[in-house]
Parts: structure tokens; C-alpha cells; sequence
């Protein structure tokens, strides 16, 4: 787990150092203002095949992702537990045993909502990113565990 950390905050620092000048399309920001009207933008970047905005709204943080044209494709938000649906949460909790959810985003798009689940196990130390449609049907498991031979 504290790899997958370090390894995402990495990647989240090194984005920034290149991002911080970045100009949307007029495009994006039209697309961004329709989809989140109260949407207050914290940055803007271009990984070269995705515009991404980070940005708060209602208290709430998310990512909106555009084409490089500025044509909206999905939202995805950080969320707590307690906002999935009892029955997500009642197929994590039994096909998962001894797993801990570390962290959640529900993910929007033009034809459906689903959620994205980080689960890990303290005991074996594997994640997993679960996605879970919102009726809590498994749609995909991918196991991020990393194995590091390199101090062996």
C-alpha cells in the first residue's frame, strides 16, 4: 500500500511541475461550467491524450476528464463509504474478507455510473482496484500488488 501511495503522489508531483502554465480550450472550460456549474478549479493539465481539471464542488473533490478538443468524458469523485449503496457495499464486504477500503471515487460518464474501489489487505499487504457498478455487480478486479524482489 505505501508503494502505490508514493508511486501515485510521485506522479501526482511530477504532473504538477509541467501543468502549472497550462491554458485549457474555451471548449473545456464550456464543458466543465454545463457539467459542474459551481465547480471551483484548482488546476489544469494535459497528459497528452486527456485534459484533466481537478477542481472542489460542494465540498466534494474531483477530476473531470476532456478530449483534447474539449469535449467532456467522464467525472470522477472521492468518496466515503458511506456514500455507496448498501448493496455495493454488501458484495465488497463478502467477496472481500479482510480486505479495508482505502479509498473510493464514483465515476460518471455520458452512458452510466460506476465506482471505482481501492481494497487492501493489511494481513497479505495486496490492493486491489475493484469497479462496481451502482447496482454492486463486480464489473472488473485488478490486482496492484507489487512484488519487490529488489531488497531480497
Amino acid at each position: 500500500m505505501k508503494k502505490v501511495t508514493l508511486t501515485i503522489a510521485t506522479l501526482l508531483l511530477a504532473g504538477s511541475l509541467f501543468a502549472q502554465d497550462f491554458k485549457p480550450p474555451a471548449a473545456a472550460n464550456s464543458a466543465l461550467t454545463a457539467k459542474h456549474p459551481t465547480a471551483q478549479v484548482e488546476e489544469w493539465y494535459d497528459n497528452e491524450t486527456e485534459l484533466i481539471c481537478y477542481f472542489e464542488e460542494n465540498g466534494n473533490y474531483g477530476s473531470a476528464f476532456f478530449s483534447p478538443k474539449g469535449v467532456w468524458l467522464r467525472s470522477e469523485f472521492s468518496i466515503d463509504e458511506s456514500d455507496m449503496d448498501e448493496s455495493i457495499m454488501r458484495e465488497l464486504t463478502t467477496r472481500y474478507k479482510g480486505y479495508e477500503i482505502s479509498e473510493a471515487m464514483r465515476v460518471i460518464n455520458s452512458k452510466t455510473t460506476l465506482y471505482k474501489v481501492y481494497m487492501y489487505n493489511p494481513t497479505t499487504e495486496s490492493d486491489y482496484l475493484i469497479k462496481v457498478d451502482k447496482g454492486g455487480k463486480i464489473i472488473s478486479e485488478e490486482n496492484l500488488t507489487v512484488e519487490d524482489d529488489s531488497f531480497e
